[in-house]
């Protein structure tokens, strides 16, 4: 015990004849320590009038009691619906969320590595920040990476490629078209990326080929509205549209009837995403659901069960894929009925 002073976990752990580390695991719960070394622990702390400091515990373990997201911007109902996922988990283990968006920002990178030091764990959309930063920041904490892949991290998807792949063949088998294009860029956007190139494998295998580049202006409603304004002024369009997201989608549903093109009698128009806005449209979207909402959740649960399984400051995560299941939605606009 020391000679003067209130004793430390130092002077607990040598009267038990233990490490410090197990001294913090005990005065935490940690189901690692049991049998008769917690009880030596235990009782070492009542010899020496030993009181563990909340503040001083809380620092040394680094818990914020907050999750963090990060997301290339804010706006959006997809967004909103994964936040709204993480957060219904969140909330009911008592944490705060803490967002962050990276759209303005030229120093993401940093911005995420500061972020990374005032949470428990993060959640990050792929695409957002390089996957090597993400490797690194996981060496620390539990981050785990939404509708993305990479084999040194968690993470929680959709088979876009899959299901893209599937939408486009119901517009080729069942509705006959034969020239067909993609909307979206597939710039920094894993999930874009690989619903083109499920778009492409639907074509390959009926033996088609593009009916042009895709029409690569983003992936907001404004931009859907701006891809049906250059299509139109091309004056070549396409037997279908394949959208990258339901967004685009109605921004191009929006916009052609007013140019004097019928959806889905002149072109067919799908997306993906099945946000709440596709049942509602005129004509109603095609699209393809995936459970936005249950992305968030799932991540969330995932830091969190990585943050009750270890005491210790850095705790990575074991590589892991979840593959959250897809359904197309056939509505009006390709030419189904609802």
């Amino acid at each position: 015990m020391a000679a003067t002073g209130r004793p430390t976990v130092r002077d607990v752990a040598r009267h038990a004849g233990v490490s410090v580390a197990t001294v913090s695991r005990v005065t935490h719960d940690d189901p690692v320590v049991t049998g008769s070394t917690r009880d030596r622990v235990l009782a070492s702390m009542a010899a020496l009038g030993y009181t563990p400091s909340v503040l001083g515990s809380g620092l040394a373990y680094q818990r914020h009691h907050t999750l963090g997201v990060v997301l290339p911007g804010l706006g959006g109902p997809y967004f909103a619906a994964l936040i709204q996922g993480a957060e219904s988990v969140a909330a009911e283990a008592g944490l705060a969320v803490n967002v962050l968006g990276t759209h303005l920002r030229h120093d993401a990178v940093q911005a995420v590595h500061q972020l990374a030091l005032r949470t428990d764990g993060l959640i990050v959309q792929g695409g957002t920040v390089p996957d090597d930063a993400l490797v690194a920041i996981a060496e620390k904490l539990p981050v785990v990476l939404v509708a993305g892949e990479h084999p040194d991290l968690v993470t929680v998807r959709t088979d876009g490629r899959a299901a893209a792949r599937e939408l486009t063949a119901h517009l080729i088998g069942t509705h006959g078209h034969r020239r067909l294009r993609f909307v979206g860029t597939t710039d920094g956007s894993p999930d874009t990326t690989a619903r083109y190139a499920g778009f492409r494998d639907a074509l390959a295998a009926a033996g088609l080929a593009e009916h042009g580049e895709p029409v690569r202006h983003g992936l907001e409603a404004r931009y859907g509205a701006m891809a049906a304004r250059q299509l139109h002024a091309e004056g070549d369009l396409p037997d279908a549209l394949v959208c990258a997201n339901d967004e685009l989608a109605f921004g191009v549903l929006a916009t052609l009837p007013g140019l004097g093109v019928a959806i889905p009698r002149d072109v067919a128009i799908v997306g993906f995403d099945d946000l709440d806005l596709a049942a509602l449209a005129s004509p109603t979207l095609t699209t393809v659901h995936q459970p936005v909402h249950d992305l968030g959740s799932t991540a969330a649960e995932l830091v969190l069960a990585a943050t009750r399984r270890t005491r210790e400051p850095v705790a990575p995560l074991p590589p892991d894929d979840r593959v959250l299941p897809t359904r197309p939605v056939l509505r009006e606009s390709c030419g189904c009925s609802t």
